[in-house]
Protein backbone atom coordinates (compact mmCIF):
# COMPACT_ATOMS: atom_id res chain seq x y z
CA UNK A 1 0.00 0.00 0.00
CA UNK A 2 2.85 2.39 1.41
CA UNK A 3 5.00 1.65 -2.00
CA UNK A 4 1.60 2.44 -4.31
CA UNK A 5 1.55 5.94 -3.07
CA UNK A 6 5.23 5.98 -3.21
CA UNK A 7 4.85 5.17 -7.05
CA UNK A 8 2.24 7.74 -7.40
CA UNK A 9 3.43 10.44 -5.93
CA UNK A 10 6.81 9.99 -8.09
CA UNK A 11 4.54 9.61 -10.95
CA UNK A 12 2.48 13.05 -9.73
CA UNK A 13 5.71 14.87 -9.53
CA UNK A 14 7.25 13.90 -12.94
CA UNK A 15 3.87 14.88 -15.11
CA UNK A 16 3.99 18.30 -12.58
CA UNK A 17 7.83 19.08 -13.81
CA UNK A 18 6.51 17.56 -17.34
CA UNK A 19 3.99 20.64 -17.74
CA UNK A 20 5.88 22.97 -16.38
CA UNK A 21 8.26 22.79 -18.74
CA UNK A 22 5.80 22.36 -21.37
CA UNK A 23 4.81 25.93 -20.34
CA UNK A 24 8.46 27.65 -19.59
CA UNK A 25 9.30 26.14 -23.04
CA UNK A 26 6.43 28.21 -24.71
CA UNK A 27 7.32 31.01 -23.56
CA UNK A 28 7.73 33.74 -26.19
CA UNK A 29 11.71 34.17 -26.24
CA UNK A 30 13.87 33.85 -28.76
CA UNK A 31 15.75 30.76 -27.54
CA UNK A 32 12.91 28.78 -26.57
CA UNK A 33 10.27 26.97 -28.65
CA UNK A 34 7.78 29.69 -28.17
CA UNK A 35 9.97 32.44 -29.80
CA UNK A 36 10.50 30.18 -32.78
CA UNK A 37 6.61 29.90 -32.76
CA UNK A 38 6.72 34.21 -32.25
CA UNK A 39 9.11 34.54 -35.85
CA UNK A 40 6.65 32.27 -37.44
CA UNK A 41 3.52 34.08 -36.25
CA UNK A 42 5.51 37.56 -37.05
CA UNK A 43 6.43 36.34 -40.38
CA UNK A 44 3.12 35.52 -41.00
CA UNK A 45 1.77 38.83 -39.80
CA UNK A 46 4.36 40.35 -41.95
CA UNK A 47 3.70 38.53 -44.81
CA UNK A 48 7.49 38.15 -45.55
CA UNK A 49 10.26 35.64 -44.25
CA UNK A 50 12.51 37.50 -41.27
CA UNK A 51 16.00 36.92 -42.63
CA UNK A 52 18.06 34.17 -40.98
CA UNK A 53 20.89 36.40 -39.97
CA UNK A 54 18.45 38.56 -37.94
CA UNK A 55 17.09 35.86 -36.40
CA UNK A 56 20.08 34.20 -35.24
CA UNK A 57 21.29 37.74 -33.24
CA UNK A 58 17.91 37.90 -31.69
CA UNK A 59 18.50 34.52 -30.41
CA UNK A 60 21.81 34.98 -29.45
CA UNK A 61 21.44 37.68 -27.22
CA UNK A 62 18.18 36.54 -26.04
CA UNK A 63 19.90 33.30 -24.61
CA UNK A 64 23.12 35.87 -23.46
CA UNK A 65 20.25 37.38 -21.23
CA UNK A 66 18.31 34.23 -20.17
CA UNK A 67 21.99 32.86 -19.31
CA UNK A 68 22.72 35.91 -17.45
CA UNK A 69 19.50 36.46 -15.34
CA UNK A 70 19.94 32.86 -14.73
CA UNK A 71 23.59 32.96 -13.73
CA UNK A 72 22.40 36.30 -11.11
CA UNK A 73 19.68 34.34 -9.82
CA UNK A 74 21.77 31.41 -8.84
CA UNK A 75 24.59 33.87 -7.44
CA UNK A 76 22.06 35.51 -5.48
CA UNK A 77 20.89 32.19 -3.92
CA UNK A 78 24.14 30.70 -3.22
CA UNK A 79 25.11 34.44 -1.08
CA UNK A 80 22.15 33.81 1.06
CA UNK A 81 22.88 30.34 1.71
CA UNK A 82 26.38 31.20 2.64
CA UNK A 83 25.22 33.97 5.30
Amino acid sequence: AASGRDISAVVGFAAAISVNLAVVNSLPLPALDGGQLAFVLAEGIAGKKIDQKRQEEINATALFLLLAFSLSTAVGDVGRLVK
